[in-house]
């Protein structure tokens, strides 16, 4: 199958376009002046009418290759019965010829027999003729002899002579039948040849129209990708032309209270911020800051729990444990403790939530701790420790509301909706409005406007839009003498120092062990490299020094936010638009940014927004 050329010619401008697009995006469209900006907004939406345009019509191709690959599937599936069938005819002739050929090798060892007999009795009886007449009928000892040996053989030589006749008779028609069989096979031997190269032919032209689907799709994605990125260009473009005409904020989240100059308001104009989204987590089971607003917009205890356990139920007094229903256990093993009761002392000094804390989430937080432990221990089988890598317990015992929360809700926990087995009904403070099972964690119950409709951020909490800069969690920790903000310079040092990380435009040989903070063994906590001298941090000059096209200036920045991740970092610069991974600028921030900066987050994942003054 060749392709038409109107299809050549529109695949070359496709690739034509595609490379002129790679080109634009490979280098510098920054322009000094607001008419420069309005000039290229302008340019890349034209570039994406043009981009659709010829997108429709790859569309339409696919369509129509579609269509006619639909059409030869049904031939072919046609030839393939044909084919069968014609094999099934080819299988019966080739039975019959076999059995005609047995049929044959039977009567040719048939006759063969007979006609040796044939020949023994006429030739017995020709030795006899040449006697004389005497000689021979003395040579028989009676008259009976005569009519025993003379006319029965002669009697037996004419129904030999018959039944040979009979027999190569039958061996003839066997013969002519095989032949007719033979003539046959042939014959369908050459139709199943015939269909066979139909098929091949079908098939090949099958593939082949496949391959050209294949192509299409493959020019599809890319014209859509090319379009994706042209609209985010002119998405940066536009941010970039509010900036110049406003020098006002740019940023695409926002902040909860100010805690110690965590708010980009604070911060010198042309710094930025980095704001992890939720705390250190696990993003598994309750939020607990989350359900504290949940109670406090009237939601009970069993409402909280099955938003963030909806897979399970609550089970009173006994649970399925390897496979055989058990009452939970009375007592548990706690590290430092003898057996403690589990109701009476254990559960009691659990120091998870305040007290405070409204009681519909301390019910939910009684059962969730309990469901933990007895799920934790293998209902009382092993100890379980007393600090956060478990659940905290600590003495002495609480009297107050949290005693009332655990007597309301004795032996309760939470099951399995299918097996009845204990969950882990793992919880944390903060997950930053989204949860593993959750989802969306928001009043709405999506991310249309996650920021302010998620139940972590009504409930006031600091720690979930935050910069984090202080050593540990407190408020009062050290802070290397930094504050939550990063200069131009700092941010410079980092993007740079992200590409030389990842060998993307490098020259030179740099030692990539000297990617460390500017700080580096004078902020005591920050790495255990404390008073090392023989590594010294590139400054950086030195950075920039080893890329063949470094960054020297941003002008703006954003972040791509989707499903509880941050999917991309977006900066405008003076060598054009970059984007790095969510994941790639959480690595190169937490490896190189000064003093106690940090984006607060398991390995997992990153969630985080960057903004600039």
């Amino acid at each position: 199958m060749t392709c038409p050329k109107s299809l050549i010619k529109k695949i070359s401008t496709i690739l034509i376009l595609l490379a002129y697009s790679y080109t634009l995006l490979s280098t510098s469209v920054y322009s000094e002046d607001l008419s420069g900006i309005e000039q290229e907004i302008l340019q890349k939406k034209s570039e994406i009418i043009e981009k659709t345009g010829i997108l429709a019509t790859v569309e339409n191709r696919i369509k129509e290759i579609s269509n006619s690959n639909y059409s030869l599937s049904q031939k072919i599936a046609l030839i393939d019965e044909e084919i069968a069938k014609v094999q099934k005819n080819i299988d019966e002739k080739e039975d019959e010829i076999e059995k005609k050929s047995k049929e044959i090798e039977l009567k040719q060892k048939d006759l063969a027999e007979k006609k040796v007999l044939l020949d023994q009795i006429t030739a017995e009886l020709y030795i006899k003729s040449r006697f004389s007449p005497s000689d021979f009928f003395f040579s028989f000892s009676d008259w009976g002899e005569i009519l025993e040996k003379y006319y029965i053989k002669r009697n037996r030589i004419s129904s030999l002579a018959d039944e040979i006749e009979k027999i190569s008779g039958d061996f003839a028609s066997l013969e002519e039948a095989k032949a007719d069989l033979d003539k046959q096979k042939k014959e369908l031997d050459e139709q199943k040849s015939d269909l066979d190269s139909s098929y091949k032919l079908l098939a090949e032209e099958k593939n082949q129209l496949q391959k050209a689907l294949g192509e299409q799709y493959s020019k599809k994605n890319m014209l859509s990708s090319e379009i994706t990125d042209l609209n985010a260009k002119v998405s940066q473009l536009q941010e970039a032309l509010i900036a110049s005409r406003s020098s006002g904020i740019i940023h695409s989240g926002g902040y909860t209270t100010p805690e110690n100059g965590t708010s980009i308001s604070q911060a010198p104009n042309g710094y930025f911020g980095v704001f992890s989204i939720g705390a250190y987590t696990h993003r598994n089971g309750m939020s607990q800051w989350g359900a504290k607003a949940r109670a406090d917009a009237g939601q009970s205890y069993l409402d909280i729990l099955n938003a963030y356990y909806p897979s399970a139920k609550i089970s009173t007094g006994s649970i399925m444990y390897g496979g055989v229903r058990e009452n939970i256990a009375e007592k548990i093993s706690v590290d430092g403790y003898t057996d403690l009761s589990l109701e009476d002392y254990y559960l009691m000094g659990i120091q998870e939530v305040p007290e405070s804390w409204p009681m519909e989430v301390l019910k939910a937080q009684a059962i969730a701790a309990r469901t933990y432990a007895i799920n934790y221990t293998g209902n009382g089988r092993k100890p379980i420790c007393t600090s956060q890598s478990c659940q905290v317990f600590g003495t002495p015992i609480k009297t107050g509301a949290w005693r009332e929360a655990v007597l309301a809700t004795k032996g309760m926990v939470l099951v399995d909706k299918g097996s009845e087995t204990t969950i882990s009904a793992q919880f944390a403070a903060v997950h930053g409005g989204w949860g593993n099972n959750v989802k969306w964690d928001t009043v709405s119950g999506n991310g249309n406007d996650w920021f302010n409709d998620a139940w972590e951020k009504l409930s006031g909490v600091t720690w979930f839009y935050k910069s984090w800069y202080r050593n540990g969690y407190s408020v009062d920790g050290e802070t290397c003498g930094h504050s939550p903000f990063l200069s131009q310079e700092e941010m410079l040092t980092i993007v740079n120092a992200y590409f030389v990380k990842n060998n993307i435009g490098v020259i030179g040989n740099p030692d990539r062990s000297r990617l460390l903070p500017s700080d580096y063994g004078k902020c005591p906590g920050r790495d255990t490299d404390y008073g090392r001298t023989d590594k010294v941090p590139y400054t950086l000059n030195e950075i920039k020094s080893f890329l063949n096209s470094p960054v020297n200036a941003i002008y703006s920045v954003g972040t791509s936010l989707a499903d509880g991740s941050t999917t991309s970092v977006n900066l405008y610069t003076d060598r054009g638009y970059i984007s790095i991974s969510g994941m790639g600028f959480k690595d190169i921030y937490n490896q190189i940014a000064p003093g106690h900066m940090r984006i607060q987050q398991q390995s997992g994942y990153a969630y985080f927004n960057v903004e600039k003054k």
